[in-house]
């Protein structure tokens, strides 16, 4: 009787591992299934808009590349190394839309999500620096000496920052078609828009941009930059 029960419970084990292995392999196809799909979507848009697609695979590095007359999307997903401590490589995004037809010659300016101001001497510097590190990476040492300046519709000042080094220059390069398409941008992520003496880049890090509605929204803004 116990070697019957064994037996079973054996039995029951092997059941258990064989349809969790066809739902482990549901899954993987099914996620493979859509994520193609998706990228198929984006390829449509990009085709019925004109503009030119190339795939970017390579070991560490995937998405794509979407050039239009006078501006690039770059749209990748970087993983590294070293495994994190759940078992898979951690996996970081740069998605950029830059264009060199509109530049500030007056200093760098950012628009980002709304940043609460904090007058704490130094305390708020480094915490804005840390805020400005997030937002734009490595570039935020090119962001020392920037200060809040407070431009636009109200209704934009309560979603968004802008900084500058000079008020006005910040005026003139958030454009009406501009600051309607921040206030009119429905994605989750905020983009940060940033001005420098080489062009205009539309930077966010924090999702994977794999659908035709995520890149329809950055591209919008980009004609925003450019003036609609």
């Amino acid at each position: 009787m116990e070697l019957e029960g064994e037996m079973g419970d054996i039995v029951v084990s092997l059941i258990v591992i064989v349809v969790v292995g066809i739902a482990v392999v549901a899954i993987f196809v099914i996620s493979g299934k859509k994520k193609t799909e998706r990228e198929k979507a984006i390829q449509q848009l990009a085709m019925k808009n004109g503009w030119q697609y190339e795939k970017v695979h390579q070991t560490h590095e995937k998405g794509f590349i979407l050039r239009g007359e006078d501006w690039t999307l770059d749209a990748i997903a970087s993983t590294n190394d070293t495994p994190s401590q759940a078992g898979s490589s951690e996996v970081s995004f740069a998605n950029t839309w830059h264009t060199n037809l509109v530049n500030s010659v007056g200093g760098m300016v950012l628009i980002g999500p709304k940043v609460p101001s904090v007058k704490l001497g130094g305390l708020g510097d480094m915490l804005l620096q840390k805020a400005l590190q997030i937002m734009i990476g490595e570039e935020a040492d090119q962001a020392l000496g920037l200060k809040e300046v407070f431009v636009g519709r109200t209704s934009f000042r309560d979603r968004f920052s802008v900084w500058a080094t000079d008020q006005e220059n910040a005026e003139k390069l958030l454009t009406y078609e501009l600051e309607n398409e921040l206030l009119n941008w429905k994605m989750k992520e905020i983009p940060v828009v940033k001005f420098s003496a080489g062009g205009v880049e539309i930077i966010t890090r924090q999702d994977r941009m794999d659908t035709p509605e995520k890149v329809q929204a950055v591209v919008d803004l980009g004609r925003g930059v450019l003036g609609g």
